[in-house]
């Protein structure tokens, strides 16, 4: 798996870093090149990580895109067969989830503070893709969206105060969970 390899770079990253720690610990004074190269690895691993997340969610979209298609073959091949007389049968039918994406299937739970509503993969896309990063304003953003009461007011405020970028995939996902609180 192309994950293993990035995985074991991270690693001795880790324990590079570590390293610097371990020769800091008994030092007074510590030597610039201490921090520049702490940062350089913290860095590193954090870009390491958003690629990570990034080539998963690519992963996970797949199959949910491939299991909706199974599902809908599934479906048809149901449809073209003869009905089944369940009292002829000793168990009971399993229920058919309704089509479509295993997050709807699921199910998210809607808090009356949004940002509780939330994942934490959520709450970090959001941050990254949609505040710059700064979990501060975004933070102040959700808290700000629970005192609406409609989302076109939320959406006109957010417009007004933020560029999001609705058409980005985290975009449409904010969207789609401010849709999901205000219906």
């Amino acid at each position: 798996m192309a994950f293993g390899n990035k995985i074991e770079q991270y690693l001795k990253e880790v324990r590079a870093l570590e390293q610097f720690f371990l020769e800091a610990q008994s030092k007074e004074i510590l030597p610039l090149s201490f921090f520049s190269s702490s940062i350089d690895i913290l860095n590193r691993l954090k870009t390491g990580i958003y690629e990570i997340e990034a080539a998963q969610l690519q992963l996970m979209q797949k199959h949910l895109k491939n299991s909706e298609n199974d599902r809908s073959e599934v479906n048809e091949i149901k449809e073209s067969e003869e009905p089944i007389e369940w009292e002829t049968r000793k168990e009971k039918p399993m229920p058919i989830p309704a089509p479509g994406i295993l997050a709807d299937t699921i199910g998210r739970k809607m808090n009356a503070d949004f940002g509780k509503s939330l994942s934490l993969n959520d709450h970090f896309m959001f941050q990254r893709d949609l505040f710059q990063g700064d979990a501060n304003e975004m933070n102040r953003a959700f808290s700000q969206l629970n005192a609406f009461q409609s989302l076109n007011e939320v959406l006109e405020f957010l417009d007004e105060k933020y560029d999001i970028p609705w058409n980005s995939d985290s975009g449409i996902v904010f969207k789609e969970l401010l849709d999901k609180r205000f219906t």
